[in-house]
């Protein structure tokens, strides 16, 4: 008896846990025509409000097919279940895109200062800091023609993944180039040190050739 019982609670609490996943969760109207808010679960209920796609909603309840929601504006009312969807609309999915183009300028801006003050001992990183620029270009056009198709979802996904791998090639190679430049920065210095050490090391050679010479004249009077 007391097993049925354990059983039972279990059962009604792993209930209330999978219906909190669903309740209060954030969904979005999927990309279609303007959809119907309705005040019953019947497509002859009164409407209320007309939701365009990419309008967040919470589930506050569910009946069938029909899923009774909150907008963030505050209006609740029913809505079939097939016009939602949790993946965020196209246009978000742009301005995330758009603030890690952003970050991304910000960043090769810095890079470009730190390379202009090491120009004349960079030639090399200086042709590659073109490349990474050349190649900042072509994910800046990348993301103008994201931004332009980005009524279909499809095609968004797919170029949104494109162009972040590409984000990560580029600030990867963005960290060699640093790194090099440090590696030229501090060969420079070895080199100057060791001149400075020959050049010390010579004069104490001559130093002693002189001191010998002279030691040696007397005897020859």
């Amino acid at each position: 008896m007391k097993k049925n019982k354990f059983f039972l609670a279990m059962s009604i609490l792993l209930s209330i846990l999978c219906v909190q996943q669903v309740f209060g969760a954030s969904y979005y109207i999927a990309p279609s025509s303007e959809v119907p808010l309705r005040t019953g679960t019947n497509n002859s209920k009164k409407i209320v409000a007309v939701l365009k796609d990419g309008t967040q909603v919470e589930i506050l309840n569910e009946e069938g097919p029909w899923a009774y929601v909150r907008t963030r504006g505050g209006r609740e009312g029913w809505i079939l279940k097939r016009y939602l969807t949790q993946e965020p609309p196209p246009r978000k999915l742009v301005e995330k895109l758009k603030k890690k183009n952003k970050k991304l300028m910000e960043d090769y801006k810095k890079l470009k200062e730190e390379l202009d003050s090491l120009s004349k001992n960079g030639s090399k990183c200086t042709k590659k800091l073109a490349a990474c620029i050349s190649e900042n270009q072509k994910l800046t056009d990348d993301f103008e023609t994201l931004k332009k198709e980005s009524a279909n979802v499809i095609q968004t996904k797919k170029l949104l993944s494109e162009t972040q791998k590409k984000l990560q090639e580029v600030n990867a190679e963005r960290i060699k180039l640093k790194q090099r430049l440090n590696s030229l920065e501090a060969n420079t210095n070895i080199k100057w040190f060791l001149a400075g050490g020959g050049v010390l090391l010579l004069g104490w050679l001559l130093g002693i050739f002189t001191n010998k010479r002279r030691r040696r004249r007397p005897s020859l009077l």
